[in-house]
């Protein structure tokens, strides 16, 4: 929008700087008043800075004025409101922007009184600085190659602000003076290039090396090339380019590492009215401190020598009284104090430079590799080369061992397939076993007194065929037929029990037949079971023979015998298996591989961990 803004401003001068009569000129006034109403939402604290900036005033002062054709003439007041004389306005500045009660308004703030005068949690007014923490970040700041992260360094220790670190400001030493230079390039002097004396936290030869080093960089070289090929005659908007490209990259770093919206403990406490730090505390954290350090003396020199430290007067051999009205700038960054002693740090160690022969071609490629990574020196290749060459050894170690997990993984998943696979062939055994173990349910009725058994269903047809019979006779002969039933005796219809549905302890407690049969399947399941996944193959497998079964069931050995006769191709396939079929004849279920084996000591294991402990000469039926 300030872009904007100023091609507005330059329209309307080049519109209006040959016009000489109010009539002319106000109606180009009027439809740049009206841009301003409908494309922008500047406040009036606000409109008169950011038309300052787009060269607005400087431009129509710097016509010649004649009254009555392109100015007029008004009163002049001082700082009480009294008329003081006349002077002659340019019609676009009496028509345009902010008329006086504007301007009055604007500058009825209370900014700078409510920094000074409201009090903090501990009761004190302004803001206090652990010196120590704001030095150690600082001088991270300073060691660092990011070319954002050094410049918030620098302006941190010196400062200075972001367009005179990055582009404008000069310094040279002092001789004799270890944290003092001479600064020039100051901002905001409109014409003035003053050479002043000021202190910095870090030693003077630290800070000029380290600003030489962030002026190498080529982001930052091309800086000033960018607004100068934009604002080729005015340096004040030049350096309002300069801030506004740099300025979002150095407040992220500022709000990084001193302080940003959110934090509840910032390194440095934010301002009043603030929710997050910027350079201009920076600016004024850096006065308190080298203020604290360096100036001894009376309120009154302290604020004297912040006032030259910042710029806000420029040191002389003589200072007329009327220049320290500029002081009061200098209150607005008087907000910080420090009730700890402001040392003097030093430059961090540096590693001596030796020389490193190389050939022309090799020269040549590092040269070509500065260019390509935009370093600042040949240097600074070198070292990102063995940065390089040292991230490459780690990765190729970290392939290694992770090689090395690789192949133990690939190992572990093998043994798992295998186990998963023995586990799915034991599984597949079992579902075939369950399929194949169909236990027929028979139930076995005794009459009693030598009586027939005789369905009711049947019982009633033949009552009603007797009845029919007798019927019929009746309506042929009419006579009396009297019916004889046949007492019966009815058998009860009995209930159908699922017995692969109940418990060990329900199958085992019970006497029935169909039981019986259930007690011999899950004997014979658990055999396979455990000579599946228990048994070892070391002479502790059991097969599957009568014995065995009626052993662990407690069943009758020719009941016993009758299941096996059933279901012997499942038995002769499990004992195959293991090698304990039949050797003389492998079609009979019959075997002997048992022999010399403890099986008490295997039934007893079985039907601990397969039988709920309920089989294994339980009862016998």
């Amino acid at each position: 929008m300030s872009q904007k803004l100023k091609e507005q401003v330059d329209q309307l001068f080049e519109a209006t700087k040959g016009l000489q009569s109010l009539e002319e000129i106000k109606p180009h006034c009027e439809n740049f008043n009206e841009w301003i109403n409908q494309n922008t939402s500047y406040s009036i604290k606000s409109l008169g800075t950011v038309l300052s900036r787009a060269g607005f005033y400087k431009k129509f002062k710097s016509l010649p004025l004649e009254q009555g054709k392109n100015a007029e003439s008004v009163p002049k007041h001082d700082a009480q409101g009294n008329v003081t004389g006349n002077e002659l306005k340019h019609y676009v500045l009496l028509l345009c922007g902010l008329d006086k009660k504007d301007w009055e308004e604007r500058n009825e703030t209370t900014r700078v009184s409510d920094r000074l005068m409201t009090a903090g949690e501990n009761g004190n007014t302004g803001i206090e600085i652990d010196p120590e923490t704001y030095l150690e970040v600082t001088s991270n700041l300073l060691a660092s190659e990011d070319p954002h992260e050094l410049a918030v360094g620098l302006i941190a220790a010196t400062g200075r602000r972001p367009h005179e670190i990055l582009v404008r400001g000069k310094f040279t030493p002092i001789e004799k003076e270890s944290y003092q230079v001479n600064f020039e390039g100051q901002g905001k002097k409109r014409g003035e290039k003053p050479v002043f004396k000021i202190s910095t936290l870090f030693p003077a030869s630290y800070i000029i090396e380290r600003l030489n080093h962030l002026r190498k960089e080529p982001s930052t070289k091309s800086l000033l090339k960018e607004a100068a090929n934009e604002f080729p005659t005015d340096v004040a908007a030049q350096n309002k380019a300069i801030e506004d490209k740099r300025g979002n990259s150095l407040r992220r770093v500022v709000q990084e590492y001193f302080g940003g919206k959110g934090d509840k403990t910032p390194i440095l406490n934010f301002r009043n009215g603030q929710e997050q730090n910027d350079c201009k505390a920076l600016r004024a954290a850096c006065a308190c401190l080298v203020t604290e350090r360096d100036c001894t003396g009376s309120t009154g020199a302290k604020l004297y020598f912040a006032a030259c430290f910042l710029g806000h007067i420029t040191p002389g051999e003589k200072i007329s009284d009327s220049d320290l009205k500029h002081i009061t700038t200098t209150l607005g960054y008087s907000d910080y104090y420090t009730t700890q002693p402001v040392g003097y740090p030093d430059a961090p160690s540096k590693e001596k430079l030796s020389n490193v022969r190389v050939t022309s071609s090799d020269l040549e490629a590092i040269r070509h590799l500065q260019e390509q990574l935009n370093l600042v020196n040949q240097q600074s290749v070198i070292n990102q080369l063995i940065e390089s060459f040292n991230n490459r050894l780690d990765t190729a170690k970290q392939l290694q061992s992770a090689g090395q997990k690789i192949a133990q993984l690939e190992t572990q998943v093998k043994q798992l397939q295998e186990t998963n696979n023995q586990l799915e062939q034991a599984n597949n055994q079992l579902q075939e076993a369950n399929k194949m173990i169909n236990v027929t349910k028979a139930d076995v009725s005794v009459t009693q007194d030598n009586q027939p058994i005789v369905n009711v269903d049947d019982l009633q047809g033949m009552i009603q065929k007797m009845v029919d019979e007798a019927v019929a006779k009746a309506l042929q002969g009419k006579t009396t037929v009297t019916t004889t039933a046949i007492p019966a005796k009815v058998a009860p219809i009995k209930e159908e029990i699922d017995w692969q549905a109940k418990t060990d302890t329900e199958v085992w407690g019970s006497k029935t037949a169909s039981a019986a049969l259930e007690k011999i399947r899950r004997s014979y399941q658990a055999i396979c079971l455990y000579n599946d996944t228990v048994a070892t193959g070391n002479g502790d497998r059991l097969a599957i023979t009568n014995q065995a079964l009626r052993d662990l069931s407690g069943c009758n050995g020719l009941l016993v015998r009758d299941w096996i006769e059933a279901h012997k191709d499942e038995i002769i396939s499990h004992n195959a298996k293991f090698g304990m079929e039949n050797k003389k004849d492998p079609s009979n279920p019959a075997s002997y591989a048992n022999k010399g084996k403890d099986t008490d000591k295997i039934l007893l294991l079985i039907n601990d961990e397969f039988l709920s402990g309920e089989a294994f000469k339980a009862g016998r039926n």
